[in-house]
């Protein structure tokens, strides 16, 4: 067996020791989430109108641009390798289970941004071809990021409390690690290169 699959094996078997199953809890959390800010901005002018003045500059505020104003796969892609990897390290600290706010922070994004497209009187469609193109991988590779974020901090704080059988800190730093290269970062290049050159060529159709 080979040095790649050994690592496929590993995941897979964490996979199967509850790593799945936080992947699944996360990816209902976070679409209930985003689903819940959404009605709240919706019934809400106010809540909408806070967040539209802290979310909106920071989109305005990240280098993820060419010098032609078109996106920067290469920034796009950083970026959200960085997000990921900074979620996944935040399960390295016991009993503060911090991807858990990482989660919440981007459902209560994409929840907002939809609330904000229909009342600016945007298509959902053309919503829909901005978030879901790259969306498809990007978001897959958020979920799996928050989901091991969560598991590590299980194992940590299992350890603080002597447990032998959750996995030392190392191999938690190790875990984390294949996952990113050998999933995340597959991911997060094509949602790069989706978000940068094929969606904004399907929001060109709907000029």
């Amino acid at each position: 067996m080979s040095q790649l699959e050994r690592q496929f094996q590993i995941l897979a078997d964490h996979w199967n020791r509850g790593f799945g199953q936080e992947v699944k809890r996360s990816a209902i959390a976070f679409c209930l989430l985003a689903a819940t800010f959404f009605g709240a901005c919706m019934m809400s002018p106010s809540l909408r109108e806070f967040l539209a003045s802290q979310v909106l500059p920071l989109f305005g505020s990240m280098d993820i641009s060419n010098e032609d104003g078109s996106f920067s796969a290469l920034a796009l892609f950083s970026n959200n390798v960085r997000a990921c990897s900074v979620t996944m390290v935040y399960g390295l600290l016991p009993y503060v289970q911090l991807s858990a706010l990482a989660l919440g922070t981007n459902a209560m994004v994409i929840g907002f941004l939809a609330s904000y497209y229909v009342v600016s009187g945007i298509s959902p469609l053309t919503f829909l071809l901005g978030i879901l193109p790259h969306g498809i991988f990007e978001l897959p590779a958020l979920v799996l990021a928050f989901a091991m974020g969560l598991y590590v901090c299980g194992q940590t704080t299992r350890r603080c409390r002597h447990d032998e059988t959750a996995l030392p800190l190392w191999d938690c730093v190790v875990l984390m690690s294949w996952l990113l290269l050998l999933v995340l970062i597959p991911l997060l290049a094509v949602a790069a290169a989706v978000e940068a050159y094929v969606t904004p060529l399907l929001l060109s159709l709907m000029m």
